[in-house]
C-alpha cells in the first residue's frame, strides 16, 4: 500500500534530468540558480559550453566546474518512489531506474541496443564463463561482476565516502578479507578499472599486477 501511494504521488518529470532527457544519475544542484541535473551532464556541458548553467545560463562558482553540490534531498525521494517504467511498466524504484534500463528489454528494443549489447555480452561469456561476481560492500545487491559493480556503486553509492572491505580485493590470492578501505568507492575507481584476471598472471604480488595492467592498458591505446 505504501509503495503504492508513493507510486501515485511521484511524477518521472519531476527527477528528469534537463540535459539528457533521463531519470537522475547521482543528482547535483547549481548553488545559484538551483537548477537540478546529472552530475556527469553538468560536468560534460561545463567542459563543452563554458562555467554557466546548461539551463539558465547562470554563473557557477569555480568549484563547481569540478565538484558540483550533491542533491541529496532530491536522491532520498528517487529512494522512496517508485513508478512504472514507460517501456514495460514494471514499477521500479527511482533512484534505480537507469540501472533498470540496462535490463529492459523494451527498452533496448526501442532504442535498438538490444543486437550489440547481447553480442558483447555474449563474447563475455565465451571468453570468461567463470568469470568471478561480487556483493556490493554498501548495500544488499549481489551478484554483479566487475563492471557492473563499479557502475552500481558510481550510481548509487558516488557521494557515500565509507568503510569498507573490497569484494574484489579479498577474493584474489593476495586479498585479506578482513582489510578495510577508508573510501570503498574511491578504491573500487582507482584499483579496479581493470581485469586482474583479463591483463595477467593472477599469482604475482597486486603491485606487480597493477603496474602489469597499466603498461598492457597503455599498449593497448598506442
Amino acid at each position: 500500500m505504501a509503495e503504492a501511494t508513493a507510486s501515485t504521488s511521484c511524477e518521472k518529470e519531476d527527477f528528469s534530468c534537463p540535459v539528457c532527457q533521463e531519470i537522475f544519475q547521482t543528482p547535483v544542484r547549481t548553488q545559484s540558480c538551483q537548477h537540478v541535473f546529472c552530475r556527469k551532464c553538468l560536468l560534460m556541458a561545463v567542459k563543452a559550453s563554458g562555467a554557466h548553467c546548461p539551463l539558465c545560463r547562470g554563473a557557477l562558482c569555480r568549484w563547481e566546474r569540478s565538484t558540483p553540490t550533491r542533491a541529496s534531498d532530491i536522491e532520498m525521494k528517487m529512494r522512496s518512489c517508485s513508478v512504472g517504467c514507460m517501456y514495460c511498466e514494471k514499477q521500479v524504484k527511482l533512484s534505480y531506474m537507469r540501472l533498470h534500463y540496462k535490463s529492459c528489454r523494451s527498452y533496448q528494443e526501442e532504442f535498438g541496443t538490444t543486437s550489440k549489447e547481447a553480442k558483447v555480452q555474449s563474447n563475455i561469456c565465451a571468453t570468461n564463463p567463470l568469470e568471478s561476481t561480487y556483493n556490493c560492500p554498501l548495500c544488499p545487491q549481489q551478484s554483479l561482476d566487475r563492471r557492473a559493480l563499479l557502475d552500481h556503486c558510481n550510481f548509487l553509492h558516488y557521494f557515500e565516502v565509507m568503510e569498507a572491505v573490497c569484494p574484489i580485493c579479498s577474493s584474489l590470492p593476495w586479498g585479506d578479507p578482513n582489510q578495510r578501505t577508508g573510501n570503498i568507492v574511491g578504491h573500487l575507481n582507482v584499483r579496479h578499472r581493470f581485469n586482474y584476471e583479463e591483463y595477467m598472471n593472477i599469482y604475482l604480488d597486486e603491485e606487480a599486477q597493477f603496474r602489469a595492467a597499466v603498461e598492457k592498458s597503455y599498449q593497448a591505446f598506442k
